[in-house]
């Protein structure tokens, strides 16, 4: 079966393959860019067992990547159109138990929307298995409800940290169908599923948006 090169994502660093020099195709929808795999040479090349390169590339969260559609299939029901049709910018930060949420901006496509995150929390402690994750509940005025997500994806930016005392995580949850436009306001909640095995487990944040 034929598929869209053209759509193609690094299932190591997530970027797309306009972001790179090349891009090498795996089965299904698996990729990897020309820069990633260097990294995996220079790992195979170090006899070190756990060298740092090896663990930082064991220690990103996944990249969670869809299969393109087959050529030829209409994508108008299938995908998003890669520019947005409109972009709200938010800028809402809540700060709860030592874990900042900052809605940074939604973006609505011909048929999804997708709203844009940045995560702070305290590191996790070396040889913790879990991916990091923030789910979502979404309701509007009019009475219609979004869960979870869907094709979104969140990344680990060690850039933007402040220090070794906390990490930044930058994600992305999709959702559809798009609000009514009968809507006023978009209630968001969302939660840290590890925070519920805490003592005292936090609250949900909750934002409200003007739509």
């Amino acid at each position: 079966m034929s598929f869209d090169r053209s759509m193609a994502r690094c299932s190591f660093c997530g970027r797309h393959s306009s972001d790179v020099r090349r891009m090498i195709a795996g089965p299904g929808a698996a990729y990897i860019c020309d820069d990633c795999l260097q990294v995996c040479n220079d790992i195979l090349r170090d006899p070190t067992p756990f060298s740092p390169q090896a663990l930082e590339l064991a220690s990103r969260p996944p990249v969670v990547v869809a299969a393109p559609p087959p050529l030829g299939e209409d994508r108008s029901t299938t995908t998003t159109t890669r520019e947005p049709v409109r972009t709200v910018i938010l800028e809402l930060e809540q700060k709860q138990q030592g874990n900042t949420l900052i809605l940074h901006r939604i973006q609505y496509y011909q048929d999804v929307f997708e709203l844009q995150y940045l995560w702070i929390r305290p590191p996790f402690t070396a040889g913790f298995a879990f991916v990091p994750r923030i789910i979502f509940f979404l309701k509007d005025t009019t009475g219609a409800q979004w869960t979870g997500d869907r094709g979104g994806m969140i990344l680990a930016r060690p850039d933007l940290a402040s220090g070794p005392n906390n990490a930044v995580y930058q994600g992305s949850a999709r959702f559809r169908p798009l609000p009514s436009t009968g809507a006023r306001t978009l209630t968001i909640r969302a939660a840290d599923p590890l925070g519920q095995f805490e003592e005292s487990p936090p609250r949900p944040w909750e934002f409200e948006i003007t739509l």
